[in-house]
């Protein structure tokens, strides 16, 4: 339950800034034709091959996740750390990945997950650009906020955990890596 009022929060929060945006864009100009475009072009974003997503990782490095703050955005995420100790506070386990079938439905998931930000990445940015043509300045930068909040940093939450995922994979294939070094043992 507190998942999904998570994930409904922050869907929401995002799509009310877009959506304010996008409705008064039509009330004055009377045109639609333009958000179809966005939303098309959002759309053929997430149907881009994993091979090319995946040219948009950051890093290979897990601190340089953790220098701009993906450990942080891990507290207010579906599935995050909040999630995890409310639910530990009514009695529930947290949930561990563990067994090979499940790492690999859990990889699959992030990278639909990962998908979906991208497309609403492309999303916000088509309308962050356009409300800049249109001069609704303030729009912009409300929209350009909300997709660094909302898209960007998913994006790399996703990669991070991916990232991380690997490395202990890694290791469970070669265990000659020194695990007191662990970049995951924080």
């Amino acid at each position: 339950m507190v998942n999904q009022l998570i994930n409904i929060f922050w869907t929401v929060a995002s799509f009310i800034v877009v959506g304010s945006y996008w409705g008064e864009y039509i009330a004055e100009k009377e045109l639609v034709w333009p958000i179809y475009i966005c939303i098309v072009v959002s759309i053929l974003g997430f149907l881009v091959p994993d091979r090319w997503l995946s040219t948009f990782t950051l890093s290979t490095n897990p601190q340089t996740y953790e220098r701009i703050g993906v450990k942080v955005i891990l507290w207010f995420v579906q599935n995050g750390k909040l999630v995890n100790r409310i639910e530990q506070a009514y009695g529930r386990r947290a949930r561990k990945v563990t067994k090979l079938k499940t790492i690999e439905v859990f990889l699959k998931t992030t990278s639909i997950a990962e998908r979906y930000h991208f497309s609403c990445l492309i999303f916000f940015g088509l309308s962050t650009v356009s409300a800049l043509y249109t001069g609704k300045i303030r729009f912009a930068l409300y929209i350009m906020f909300w997709n660094i909040i909302y898209n960007v940093y998913p994006i790399l939450l996703q990669q991070y955990i991916r990232l991380r995922i690997n490395i202990i994979m890694s290791r469970r294939v070669c265990p000659e890596h020194d695990q007191h070094n662990s970049p995951l043992s924080s």
